[in-house]
């Protein structure tokens, strides 16, 4: 654009003040707009569009991962009486009275444990708050205990057993104290169950009081979904 020479000082002087005022609103409209620009980029904390907030450019905290054993909702057990070990389903569950059979070479040996007939990967519940104080590991042999765990309840002096389990729940380990509805495995067929079998899943449960095996049978909670045969 050619710049008129005719203009007198003054007039060029307004002329002058007029393209600098106008200039700075052109500045400030364009700031304006790219702030809008970028305030809408971003998603906010619920993944709406909004203007980063202070804790959002912090440094990122690492996050513990969760344990990974998991527990059920354990309704109240009455007194005197035992949480029934078993996420038991229908059909599949069943108890004899079988605490003291004999076993062995002409009954060399009794029974001290209770089984208990249970789907194959049900879950395995501790049924008291107590300490991990033993673990059993399946070798692959058709005698023993395969898998298993031995809990300990200080306040009570009981021992509880658990054999032939599937599996192992993860993240336990002998010492750990877990409580009352923790998953401690599965039901399987380990050991003297019946290793390298496709029936006869159960669990091997003891109940020792001073660790003296006793019937729990008569202790257990009846579950619903379980049979409980000779009652």
């Amino acid at each position: 654009m050619t710049e008129r020479t005719d203009l007198s000082l003054g007039e060029k002087h307004r002329l002058s003040r007029r393209r600098l005022i106008k200039s700075s609103f052109g500045a400030v409209a364009g700031i304006a707009a790219i702030s809008k620009v970028a305030s809408a980029s971003f998603p906010g904390v619920n993944g709406a569009a909004g203007p980063l907030q202070n804790s959002e450019l912090e440094t990122a905290e690492r996050i513990t991962p969760p344990s990974t054993t998991t527990t059920t909702t354990v309704p109240p057990v009455p007194e005197g009486q035992i949480m029934f070990p078993i996420d038991a389903r229908p059909g599949e569950c069943w108890i004899s009275d079988n605490f003291g059979d004999c076993r062995g070479t002409n009954c060399s040996r009794s029974h001290e444990g209770l089984d208990i007939s249970g789907n194959r990967g049900a879950d395995l519940f501790a049924v008291v708050t107590g300490r991990l104080t033993k673990i059993y590991e399946d070798r692959g042999l058709t005698y023993g205990a395969g898998n298993g765990w031995t809990l300990y309840d200080e306040t009570t002096d009981i021992t509880y057993k658990y054999f032939h389990m599937g599996s192992h729940a993860e993240g336990l380990s002998v010492g750990d104290v877990v409580t009352q509805g923790t998953v401690l495995g599965t039901v399987g067929n380990t050991g003297t169950s019946g290793a390298h079998s496709d029936s006869n899943y159960h669990l091997h449960f003891e109940y020792r009081p001073g660790n003296v095996a006793q019937d729990p049978r008569p202790l257990l909670v009846r579950h619903p979904n379980c049979t409980f045969y000779g009652d």
